[in-house]
């Protein structure tokens, strides 16, 4: 396992690591995270793991429980497709709301987010490509003033990326259609093509719940322990 650096907050360090070892599988469903092994491999006090473990939490990665140690979350099948459903339901209405309201700024953030794509994609880096993954849908919620849309696509994005870390070993064979998906999206918009846009947007997450659907069961004639 990695070592903390000094110039980031010791937390976020610690949650960038933790995060990479449960993406990478070195840590598994269920695997325990004691506080006192786990701080003296990073070289850091309790103090800044606890928030680490906390933001893990809250991205569905750990479980924390009272008097147990932290262990790695499993999730199911079932909340992950009930994600995938309501994204869908948000992400199309969220297009009616922001369509005539795209700036130059939010265009361009977009074209940017798409160009770390792609190099992500080029350096195999599959954690980092499902973050800017997540980031893109974000974006598009930024320029909506029910700020709702973007509190629940963000959080929702996070149930089903957690459950394609889950399977990042998994994943390679997608990114490009998944990357041409969102670049049609993002063409549509620049169009200002709302019914373009929209078909783009359920295609992709109709095509997201496919290749959910391919990875899990691919994992788990792999895996009998997976969850």
């Amino acid at each position: 396992m990695k070592t903390v650096k000094t110039k980031v907050s010791l937390a976020e360090q610690a949650f960038n690591i933790l995060k990479e070892e449960i993406a990478t599988g070195r840590l598994q469903v269920g695997d325990p995270l004691p506080e006192e092994k786990i701080s003296a491999q990073l070289g850091i006090s309790r103090t800044p793991l606890r928030d680490a473990l906390k933001k893990l939490e809250n991205e569905g990665l750990v479980t924390v429980s009272a008097g147990k140690p932290a262990t790695v979350a499993g999730f199911s099948k079932a909340d992950s497709l009930d994600h995938i459903d309501m994204r869908r339901i948000l992400e199309v209405k969220n297009l009616e709301r922001i369509i005539e309201k795209l700036d130059d700024e939010t265009m361009e953030k977009l074209r940017d987010n798409l160009r770390h794509q792609q190099e992500a994609m080029d350096h195999g880096d599959h954690q980092l490509y499902l973050e800017l993954d997540s980031t893109f849908h974000i974006l598009l919620t930024e320029a909506n003033p029910n700020h709702l849309f973007y509190e629940m696509v963000r959080r929702l994005g996070t149930g089903v990326s957690r459950a394609f870390l889950t399977l990042s070993n998994t994943i390679e064979p997608s990114l490009e259609s998944a990357f041409a998906e969102h670049r049609a999206i993002l063409s549509a918009l620049e169009a200002r093509d709302l019914p373009s846009a929209k078909e783009a947007m359920t295609r992709h997450l109709d095509n997201v719940e496919a290749r959910f659907l391919k990875f899990y069961d691919d994992k788990r004639d792999d895996d009998d322990s997976f969850k």
